[in-house]
């Protein structure tokens, strides 16, 4: 299965794209050593969520279902259902699956969204030997049904195809787990069209968000209108034009879920055919650190690509991410949220460390390429891969069980942001300007003397109750003709967050005092930009 995961920014960062928690998929590990074309000679569906037809009849399919049916009745779950878009996918699956393994999961997801499928990836199964024969077939699938079941399957898929002279040949069987409804959704629109999503989660999710990477790499969040169980939205093209990919995602007990994740065209029809090379994934064992490297390499190489700068490595961080993930290896749980150890935030602070910005992908994948690449396909995952505001990132890396040649890899990444040094006379010079530009004011040379030594004891440490008996000792002392004076204190991992309207707080000084300094707060972390402003003013003439 693979898993991606997505955490919100907490604390005092800018608004940015929030995300989720997928089950995304339970395959084999690609072992394509060739390039692959998928070109299905079906027609593909026009919509997603477009249903109505019966899936299909075969001795092999009616009697997996009955087994299925059985396999839910002893553990008392509800039986999932047949889906013929379901049986499609993999009918077409089955005709180019390699015999050491599952299908690319590139192909693999072509093959659920041309058949008019939203949801991530399925839990698939590939079983060989003669498909004319069901007996065999299910002994092989009988005990993997009750895992597959326990997480939480809806929907049921298989597909067979004779591939071998003898005319055996490989069984493909699929249970998708879905938590979403929709009306149909088109796969392609105009140029400049829209379309809507009519939506129903499942009651153990709320706060549905919609998310789109466009097709020049941007990730937008999409207004969403909700109504209870339900929520309507209109994604619009606009300028955009080709694949435009949609996630739907919402918030459940393990955290932030993603229930969709699908591309729909713009100004152009989808793609009849896939080919791909996997030749470049990574497929020679690596060690976690190995493994590390390489995803940190394949994030700032996309942050480049960007324009933005690279991320830096924090072994704090790493060492919280590395934690986790072996966490969830023990659990076999990819999620945000850990009944052991919480949030990514209380992860984190167990350990110390505290920012402005905290984010979080986690993944089960059998590769590193495939695993960053599914990051990057998600666009809530991509979103925290290209964050503006994250400076650093520590990622952790577990190995788990093997996997038809293959071990599982669990991942956990990790970002936060640690405000970059700032030079005090250039941001004191900022903040004088941005006062100046609401009022006209002087500075006092004693006023920002007395300000600097209060910004540099809460830099330190200090409380303000602590510092501020010796500061007011010095303003009695008589800095300049004054009646009084007044204190603002700020804590920013921004100077581009200061508002003077909010410094001056409804003074109308004559002149003001500036101190800045950088050093750790309880919520933005280190190199927090702490800024004091004296206002002072003058006597009223009579």
């Amino acid at each position: 299965m693979r898993a991606l995961a997505l955490a919100a920014v907490i604390a005092c960062g800018p608004p940015r794209l929030v995300g989720q928690q997928p089950s995304w998929r339970k395959p084999s590990p690609p072992t394509v050593v060739a390039p692959v074309t998928f070109a299905p000679s079906s027609a593909a569906a026009s919509e997603y969520n477009a249903r109505g037809e019966l899936p299909p009849h075969s001795a092999l399919g009616d009697a997996v279902m009955v087994e299925v049916d059985k396999a839910a009745a002893e553990r008392h779950l509800t039986p999932p259902v047949a889906d013929p878009r379901l049986f499609r996918a993999c009918e077409e699956l089955a005709e180019i699956v390699p015999e050491s393994g599952m299908i690319d999961y590139d192909l693999e997801a072509f093959a659920l969204q041309r058949n008019g499928i939203i949801e991530p990836s399925p839990h698939m199964v590939t079983v060989w030997g003669d498909v004319g024969v069901p007996g065999p077939m299910i002994d092989q699938l009988r005990p993997l049904l009750g895992d597959m079941l326990a997480e939480g399957a809806t929907a049921v898929g298989i597909g067979a195809a004779r591939r071998r002279p003898d005319g055996s040949g490989v069984v493909v069987f699929a249970m998708q787990p879905s938590s979403i409804h929709t009306a149909p959704i088109p796969r392609s629109v105009a140029a400049g069209g829209a379309f809507a999503i009519d939506a129903t989660i499942d009651a153990k999710y709320h706060d549905p968000e919609v998310f789109v990477t466009r097709d020049d790499g941007s990730v937008e969040r999409i207004p969403v209108e909700p109504h209870g169980a339900a929520f309507k939205t209109r994604v619009p093209c606009d300028r955009h034009r080709g694949k435009q990919q949609l996630e739907i995602t919402a918030t459940g007990a393990q955290g932030s879920t993603v229930l969709a994740n699908f591309p729909v065209w713009c100004g152009a029809e989808p793609p009849r055919s896939m080919t791909i090379d996997v030749t470049a994934d990574d497929g020679a064992p690596v060690t976690p650190d190995d493994a590390e490297r390489r995803l940190l390499a394949l994030a700032n190489r996309d942050r480049a690509a960007a324009g933005l700068p690279g991320l830096i490595w924090d072994d704090r961080i790493a060492a919280v991410a590395r934690k986790y993930s072996e966490e969830m290896r023990t659990t076999k749980i990819v999620a945000h949220v850990s009944a052991i150890s919480g949030s990514v935030v209380d992860r984190l602070k167990a350990a110390g460390i505290t920012s402005s910005v905290v984010l979080e992908n986690v993944a089960r994948d059998y590769s590193v390429v495939g695993a960053h690449e599914g990051l990057m396909n998600s666009p809530g995952h991509r979103a925290n891969l290209l964050s503006a505001t994250a400076t650093h990132i520590g990622i952790g890396v577990a190995y788990g069980d093997e996997v038809a040649g293959r071990r599982e890899m669990f991942l956990t990444q990790v970002f936060i942001r640690i405000p970059p040094k700032v030079d005090p006379g250039r941001a004191s010079d900022l903040v004088r300007q941005r006062i100046e530009a609401v009022r006209r004011v002087g500075v006092d040379p004693t006023l920002s003397a007395i300000a600097q030594t209060v910004a540099d004891g809460l830099a330190s440490g200090k409380s303000r109750d602590d510092l501020w008996p010796a500061a007011r000792k010095r303003l009695d002392a008589g800095p300049g003709d004054y009646a009084r004076v007044g204190s603002a204190v700020l804590a920013v991992a921004d100077l581009d967050s200061v508002d003077a309207k909010d410094l001056l707080s409804g003074y109308k000084p004559d002149a003001i005092g500036i101190g800045i300094a950088q050093g750790n707060h309880p919520e933005i972390g280190e190199g927090a930009i702490w800024i004091v402003v004296l206002m002072a003013e003058r006597p009223t003439k009579p």
